[in-house]
């Protein structure tokens, strides 16, 4: 059988051929070094201390960790002083290489064979007569022999290619003739549905390299939120801090702002004292006021407070 791609395995299960397994008293299998086909038990004559064991009933064949039918499974532990080996009894699947250069175009499916040609005139291009849409995807600019007027085109220096597009480097005049044969194995491209890949599809962690743009509301659920920049801008002019369904005076008590310093510098609302607490001095310029619009200014160290100083 040909095949595409990696080279498959040559191998043969053997027939009658024996292999002694070891059991130490607490494996309930053990992996063979051949495939069993077909899963089949009787395919494999297992042998314990001499007696011939009951396909099926007594073993049965499994997947080992490779996914291939190797596993012979008791389903029970062998004592230590058991001594088990099997006989292959048949051949199994055959895994062939094919000779080199044995695969051409006609061991090939259909939808692996290319030998398309796209015509265009030279007015059919976009962008001043250099941008030409193909019917498939090249591969790259060396997938493709592209021809003007009958004369080859080298790659890269008169044309380049990505997907569908192909850009000629220079203008192409309107009666221009151009010929594109599509080289090799034809590739596959499948586009994704626009709005078909949910959540689900996404990996939990993803790291974007360059600029994030959510048009819509940001939501995020989670504990810790960090923002590593240098300016954060903000453009509403209020922030809701303590947001909860049902807020209080108790929920918001201890909420604030903190400045990371040698010492946390914090502005801080105390629910029992129904204020806000600095827990460092406030300062003004010469040229601005401390305005008190309550009845009374009180300190609590009883330090005289000098007004229109």
């Amino acid at each position: 059988m040909s095949y595409i791609g990696n080279q498959s395995e040559n191998k043969v299960s053997p027939a009658k051929m024996r292999e002694y397994v070891t059991p130490n008293g607490s494996a309930t299998y053990f992996d063979l070094a051949h495939d069993i086909p077909g899963y089949g038990a009787e395919n494999l004559i297992v042998v314990v201390n001499n007696v011939i064991q009951e396909p099926a009933s007594a073993y049965t064949i499994l997947n080992d960790a490779n996914g291939r039918p190797r596993r012979l499974n008791f389903g029970v532990a062998l004592a230590t002083t058991d001594t088990c080996y099997v006989i292959y009894q048949s051949t199994g699947q055959i895994y062939h290489t094919p000779p080199a250069n044995s695969v051409g175009y006609s061991q090939l499916e259909a939808n692996l064979r290319s030998g398309r040609v796209d015509q265009f005139a030279g007015s059919d291009g976009a962008s001043s007569n250099t941008v030409f849409t193909l019917t498939e995807s090249a591969l790259n600019v060396n997938s493709i022999n592209v021809f003007i007027n009958g004369i080859y085109q080298r790659p890269t220096t008169n044309y380049t290619v990505s997907g569908t597009a192909l850009t000629f480097t220079a203008s192409l005049v309107a009666t221009d003739e151009v010929d594109v044969h599509h080289l090799s194995i034809r590739s596959t491209v499948s586009h994704v549905a626009d709005g078909s890949v949910t959540s689900a599809k996404l990996d939990d962690n993803i790291t974007i390299a360059g600029n994030l743009t959510v048009t819509g509301n940001n939501t995020v659920n989670g504990t810790t939120t960090t923002i590593n920049s240098t300016t954060l801008t903000v453009d509403d002019k209020n922030i809701e801090l303590g947001s909860t369904a049902s807020p209080t005076d108790t929920t918001a008590d201890g909420g604030g702002i903190t400045l990371k310093g040698t010492t946390d510098k914090t502005i801080l609302w105390e629910n029992d004292t129904d204020s806000w607490n600095f827990n460092q001095n406030i300062e003004t310029s010469t040229t601005t006021k401390v305005k008190q619009k309550g009845a009374f200014m009180q300190s609590s160290t009883h330090q005289a407070l000098t007004l229109g100083y």
